[in-house]
């Protein structure tokens, strides 16, 4: 039951959900199972099970073996800094030409208030619709400037060790434990698990593994503030 509310139908989109079954002996084995087919039959869904022990062990080996390793987390995350970088040069580009619109903008009006002082044009209703507009597209500029400063993360910087640290701990959590909890973290940093029939796809967002990482080195501060503060959110798949 790890995967509850996690595990989805390939086919449908469906969420896959836990059901029983008892068997000639009396052992009773438990199933996710598609509740589009489930509750509609086979017009809404063909359907597809598969035992719970199943998925959860192969789910939580995956991630145990591959994502939670230094290595496939070192590289999982600097393809997304790699990424932030490239979207970074255009904020950045942005950020010049913002720059220089408010400089030509202010270096107009000051032009124009000299004009006044020296005494070559006065202060007729033109030149103050001229000044007007120049002070609007200098007000806008600065405050297109403002939200984009506002908006520019600042760049993270993951070392080794917090990677190895974050990964064992992350192992241990996902494996050993009361299962409320062990499906807090595994909700930490999975947004769904799709079933298909030959194949499982864990999907996630490579900002919420990286926050996580992050959130990782509060281990022992607070087990639970860190399960709340790094749900996952669609925002990218790793």
């Amino acid at each position: 039951m790890l995967l509850t509310g996690l595990a989805v139908c390939a086919t449908c989109g469906g969420a896959m959900t836990l059901r029983t079954g008892t068997s000639k002996s009396g052992k009773v084995h438990r199933y996710y199972s598609c509740s589009t087919a489930a509750r509609v039959g086979k017009t809404g869904c063909k359907g597809r099970s598969i035992p719970m022990d199943r998925l959860d062990g192969l789910v939580t080996t995956h991630l145990a073996d591959r994502l939670f390793g230094p290595n496939r987390l070192a590289g999982i995350l600097t393809s997304l800094a790699q990424k932030r970088a490239a979207g970074d040069d255009e904020v950045r580009n942005r950020a010049e030409t913002l720059q220089s619109e408010i400089a030509r903008a202010e270096d107009k009006l000051k032009r124009l208030y000299r004009m006044v002082e020296d005494g070559v044009t006065d202060m007729d209703d033109l030149l103050r619709d001229r000044l007007a507009a120049l002070k609007s597209e200098r007000e806008r500029a600065k405050a297109a400037l403002e939200r984009i400063k506002a908006q520019s993360a600042p760049q993270l910087t993951l070392e080794p060790d917090q990677l190895e640290r974050f990964g064992t701990f992350m192992r241990e959590k996902i494996t050993v434990g009361e299962t409320s909890f062990r499906r807090a973290y595994l909700r930490a940093v999975v947004e769904a698990v799709e079933v298909d029939d030959h194949v499982i796809r864990i999907h996630g967002s490579k900002t919420s593994l990286e926050q996580a990482v992050v959130a990782g080195e509060q281990i022992g501060k607070g087990v639970r503030g860190f399960i709340r503060k790094w749900r996952a959110r669609r925002d990218s798949n790793s």
